[in-house]
């Protein structure tokens, strides 16, 4: 199989949405991925480092399905600890997935909605869930439940979608950005393998040698099975048991302890078809670092800038600020219905000042 067909198989393309039991359907998974690695040629550079990369990807699908097993059976410090292990691997795939360097500019603008009754809130309302009220805090798919975690999209589309698409009058919307100079890490879980493909189609020189590029697509197809089993659907949202969610939630456990990284980044579930631009469709969450009795994580409101939470129609009302953001496009059509709604509130939001909480 050619490098580019191996990256756009429908195999590969993520999320998938299990069905029946979902340890089986995951051993599965796993065991196709291993089997469409090993049917890759290895005639380009390309295609022979994929195939040389099957062992670590075997070894790694064997310890992420004994890590679901644990974390199933109850042993979260068994489960936590094997999970270590297998990151500790993984752990130069996860640098060269992540820009050199401040990634501040590789995430900004980011967004975030609350869904109040109240016309006006302060920056402080809309940031994560104080320490205070951990009962209103519930389990997602990269937090548990009772600890705080700040949820931001790439777009105020991405935004509504994750709120399950609420009535846009009744949200309240504020930009973020990081504040600069601080060093932002991100574990970056957004790569996707047919927007890859389309980069080795359309640029194959760039794939002819040990280049930055090769190396994002060689650790893609590394942690695909880390990142599959972090991106499964939940077939039924009704039930309150979500095994989806339990290795993504030792991972950003993983992250709070070894403060590698202050976050993940991740691409959203709740597409059928996504749109081109991959901000578009893009989560963050950065898990509080530090735990008081009352009030916000200190690293947290030191870490991003926002601006004060506007009304959904009064942001659509604030005169266009001209500034680069992510256009909703797909197959390059730009989304007129997307760009008159989401994007000129994100137009809007671009004049309005920024300050920390």
């Amino acid at each position: 199989m050619h490098p580019i067909d191996f990256l756009n198989d429908d195999l590969v393309d993520l999320p998938q949405t299990h069905g029946g039991d979902y340890p089986q359907f995951i051993s599965d998974l796993f065991s196709r991925y291993v089997n469409h690695v090993a049917s890759v040629e290895r005639q380009s550079l390309l295609g022979s480092l994929i195939a040389n990369r099957r062992q670590v990807i075997e070894n790694t699908c064997s310890s992420l399905l004994e890590t679901l097993r644990l974390a199933l059976s109850g042993d979260h410090d068994a489960a936590y600890n094997h999970l270590d292990v297998t990151l500790a691997t993984l752990g130069a795939h996860f640098n060269a997935l992540c820009p050199a360097g401040d990634m501040s500019q590789f995430i900004d603008p980011m967004y975030r909605f609350r869904v109040s009754n109240q016309p006006t809130l302060q920056r402080k309302d809309i940031f994560h869930i104080p320490f205070e009220l951990p009962n209103r805090i519930g389990s997602m798919r990269y937090s548990v439940a009772g600890k705080p975690c700040l949820y931001l999209g790439g777009s105020t589309h991405v935004c509504w979608r994750e709120l399950g698409e609420p009535v846009l009058d009744s949200v309240l919307v504020s930009r973020f950005r990081v504040v600069p100079a601080t060093n932002l890490r991100i574990l970056n879980f957004g790569h996707r393998l047919p927007l890859l493909a389309a980069l080795v189609a359309t640029e194959p020189n760039r794939f002819n040698s040990n280049t930055p590029e090769m190396a994002v697509v060689l650790a893609s197809v590394t942690c695909w099975p880390l990142v599959a089993i972090c991106s499964i659907r939940v077939p039924d949202r009704s039930i309150e048991a979500r095994p989806e969610y339990l290795i993504s939630q030792l991972v950003l456990e993983w992250v709070m302890r070894t403060k590698s990284f202050h976050g993940v980044r991740y691409f959203s579930t709740h597409y059928v078809e996504y749109p081109d631009n991959p901000k578009t469709y893009m989560n963050y969450a950065f898990p509080a670092r530090t735990s008081a009795a009352t009030g916000y994580c200190s690293e947290l409101t030191q870490l991003f800038e926002l601006t004060e939470p506007k009304q959904w129609y009064s942001a659509k009302a604030l005169p266009p600020a001209i500034a680069a953001r992510p256009i909703y496009k797909r197959r390059e059509q730009i989304l007129l219905d997307l760009e008159g709604e989401y994007g000129r509130v994100e137009d809007g939001m671009f004049g309005l000042p920024v300050d920390v909480v």
